[in-house]
């Protein structure tokens, strides 16, 4: 079982976007389980179309086991676990003690244990900036996928996250950390891409590429479209961001 964990330094780099059609791709000859733990900002709901019954939150609580939160069939072989958007559990989760996130990984490595035989992959979509709910899910998976527009500020934030999260984890874990560029404007921004990424490099981060800012994506999502085609320009993006994490 594969797991990836999708992150950003910040909010509004299409995280959540990449993180679902990724599934979505995936899911096109796998068994892929897909998690929300944005709690912030849950958008599954809005994504799927669906309000399950029971949600990560309840799972996070203790009141239902793992495969309970789970719904399947969203569309074939992708499973998905939603964050309920009625619910913030972020002030249990803030004024829990280190026990409690330990226990949390415990239960959560212990479920995952179980299933390993059914997904082929298993992605997280996570909040972005840094909470302590990351380290679990660092813990958890193999491959990190780090999401940030090009521009200096955010270039310079997510260096701060890799040392204040990913460099202190990446030691201890078999953890292989990806750059990707996500919303590049359609000018020559190679060269500053390639620089950047070559200064994330230096700390063992490998380049997983970029995808282009389009204004057909834009519109189309403005109309609701979140989950695209395998033919669509940001799913043949993404197809070879997969092709550069199995390498």
């Amino acid at each position: 079982m594969e797991k990836i964990f999708v992150h950003s330094y910040k909010g509004g780099t299409g995280k959540t976007t990449v993180a679902v059609n990724l599934a979505s791709i995936l899911s096109q000859d796998n068994e892929v389980l897909l998690i929300e733990n944005d709690f912030s900002m849950p958008s599954f709901y809005n994504i799927f179309n669906c309000e399950p019954d029971t949600y990560f939150n309840d799972y996070l609580n203790g009141s239902v086991g793992f495969t309970e939160v789970i719904v399947s069939d969203i569309k074939p072989n992708l499973d998905v676990i939603f964050t309920n958007k009625t619910f913030d559990p972020m002030e249990k989760i803030m004024g829990s003690d280190q026990e409690w996130f330990l226990n949390l990984l415990g239960r959560l490595m212990r479920d995952l244990k179980i299933l390993e035989e059914k997904y082929d992959y298993v992605i997280f979509d996570s909040p972005p900036g840094w909470h302590l709910i990351l380290v679990n899910l660092i813990t958890l998976s193999n491959k990190a996928i780090l999401i940030l527009r090009p521009n200096s500020y955010e270039v310079n934030g997510s260096k701060r996250l890799l040392e204040i999260l990913y460099k202190r984890a990446k030691p201890r874990l078999n953890l292989d950390i990806y750059l990707l560029f996500n919303q590049v404007p359609e000018v020559d921004m190679i060269k500053d891409l390639e620089k950047w990424a070559g200064d994330f490099q230096s700390d063992g981060i490998k380049y997983a590429g970029h995808i282009n800012c389009s204004c057909q994506t834009s519109y189309e999502m403005a109309h609701g479209s979140s989950i695209f085609p395998i033919n669509h320009e940001f799913a043949q993006s993404l197809i070879k961001v997969i092709s550069i994490l199995s390498s």
